[in-house]
């Protein structure tokens, strides 16, 4: 199996968590994928929601963005994906305000956050959902047990988290804070898979870019080798996090 087809069905197992067994039968009106990557996400989900009119996709790479664009040509009717390039703090200034997110998709964008830039990232969201929205979570996160154990690991020495270390409770705290309540959190896929598809991520980063990627790819590519190990050694988990946006 390869990493796509591994990270989809990670996916999937999310949207069914989120949405049950059928989640392309539920009407969704606009959907957002937050660090739009390469665009196998959003894809998946363009198909998986062939009757939703609009799908927006953010990420700060105009390289990731330029193969997204490429990648969505063959979707169904692949005028209502827009993509757009901006950091995850402005997605408040999106266009159409009128028309709010019913589902959000983030996957590997909250770990690289600064923790004031997921705040007011998060504060946006809760500002362009409205209530019963899903927010569909998939993070690598620090235990609590490695945080207590090494706590003063200067940031430029950090490499698993780039910098900005956050815990399952931090996450979800910046979200209940903002009208999300957690309707599901769990460990998933396992660690001896999450570092299998780290080391993947790793080697396609090589293969693409092998003397010099773009800044976000690079930190990638230097972070994924102690990552691996960290996640392996269980003083990081890739987690899932189902949340479902509350009354304003």
């Amino acid at each position: 199996m390869s990493l796509d087809e591994a990270g989809l069905r990670h996916l999937e197992r999310q949207l069914a968590l989120a949405t049950g067994d059928e989640p392309g039968s539920a009407a969704r009106r606009r959907i957002l994928d937050l660090g739009c990557g390469w665009g196998a996400t959003l894809r998946h989900l363009a198909r998986t929601f062939p009757d939703c009119p609009r799908l927006d996709g953010v990420n700060i790479s105009v390289e990731q963005l330029t193969h997204c664009a490429n990648l969505v040509r063959d979707v169904p009717r692949p005028d209502r994906v827009h993509l757009y390039l901006c950091d995850a703090a402005d997605i408040a200034d999106l266009p159409d305000p009128e028309r709010p997110y019913d589902l959000v998709v983030a996957r590997g964008v909250i770990t690289h956050l600064p923790p004031q830039v997921y705040e007011e990232a998060t504060r946006a969201l809760a500002r362009r959902t409205r209530e019963g929205s899903l927010l569909v979570v998939s993070e690598t996160l620090y235990s609590e047990e490695f945080l207590a154990r090494e706590p003063d690991i200067p940031a430029n020495e950090d490499h698993l988290a780039l910098g900005p270390r956050k815990s399952l409770r931090y996450v979800t705290d910046v979200l209940r804070d903002n009208g999300f309540r957690i309707r599901d959190d769990r460990v998933l896929p396992s660690p001896e898979d999450a570092a299998q598809w780290v080391l993947e991520l790793k080697s396609n980063i090589d293969v693409h870019f092998p003397e010099k990627a773009s800044p976000p790819l690079e930190a990638i590519r230097q972070m994924s080798a102690e990552l691996a190990v960290a996640l392996l050694r269980q003083e990081a988990s890739v987690h899932s996090i189902i949340a479902e946006r509350g009354p304003a």
